[in-house]
């Protein structure tokens, strides 16, 4: 198959799972006090919220769940290594993306209003970080 066209399917595959883990595990589960993905609401999203979207902190889960999640993704450097490094290029992506966001509110407002809105307007809306592709989609982008 065509490099190229392996990595876009692994960054549109990136966004796919960054989707599904924000809305459904972070935002789903993560309303469960006793869920192991409550850190993300009762932590970054209360602390975001109160604090006009400064967030100052590295987020321990992040640090430890991204490399993870590349190590569950390792067995497809072996169909694609263009693919796999598509995914670990969206994941440096999300976790310094992220925190830069959250240190540089008017960055973040001009660049990557989609984010913006999820912690200062619809938190149940826009669930892409990097990319807001699978929200245009699925129709759950905040306008």
């Amino acid at each position: 198959m065509n490099v190229i066209f392996l990595f876009c399917l692994g960054i549109l595959y990136a966004n796919v799972v960054e989707y599904i883990t924000h809305r459904y595990l972070f935002h789903g589960l993560g309303k469960r006090g006793n869920s192991i993905f409550a850190f993300h609401i009762r932590g970054h999203h209360l602390i975001a919220r109160g604090n006009g979207f400064f967030d100052h902190k590295v987020s321990t889960n992040e640090a430890v769940g991204l490399p993870f999640l590349l190590l569950l993704h390792l067995p497809a450097y072996f169909w694609s290594p263009a693919f796999f490094y598509a995914v670990a290029l969206y994941a440096v992506a999300f976790i310094v993306l992220h925190n830069v966001m959250h240190r540089y509110p008017e960055f973040t407002q001009r660049y990557f209003p989609w984010h913006w809105n999820h912690h200062m307007r619809n938190q149940n809306k826009s669930w892409g970080v990097v990319l807001p592709f699978m929200d245009i989609v699925t129709n759950t982008l905040e306008k």
